[in-house]
């Protein structure tokens, strides 16, 4: 098992998360099929990208527009545990620094995988 992977927690502020608004239908779809559903974060990341360049020379109103309509943080179901949430960061949102992280912390597997995969 790796020694060195380590954690960290993240205080995200309710308004800078988008929440997941697909529908059932769709959110299945993209729950059972590995193409679809990294295509989705891949397709996130680029409309960030693209918003917050857009962003860097819309006149005033229109980047106010933006920033209500964008959030650093996208809400995902989970792949693994379908009725959980995962987050996708965007890292070039102005407000990704409005999240706080926590100092890192070592993360420990339980060594019982390692018994269960041999």
């Amino acid at each position: 098992m790796p020694s060195d992977f380590v954690f960290c927690e993240i205080d995200v502020p309710e308004n800078l998360i988008r929440p997941w608004t697909l529908s059932a239908e769709e959110t299945q779809a993209k729950l059972e099929s590995l193409v679809l559903s990294r295509e989705y974060g891949d397709e996130w990341y680029e409309r960030t990208r693209r918003i917050e360049f857009a962003a860097q020379s819309a006149p005033p109103e229109a980047r106010s527009y933006l920033k209500r309509y964008w959030a650093p943080v996208q809400e995902v179901p989970s792949v693994i545990v379908p009725r959980e949430m995962n987050y996708l960061i965007s890292t070039v949102d102005p407000r990704f620094e409005e999240l706080v992280w926590s100092e890192p912390q070592p993360f420990r597997f339980d060594p019982r995988l390692l018994a269960a995969a041999e």
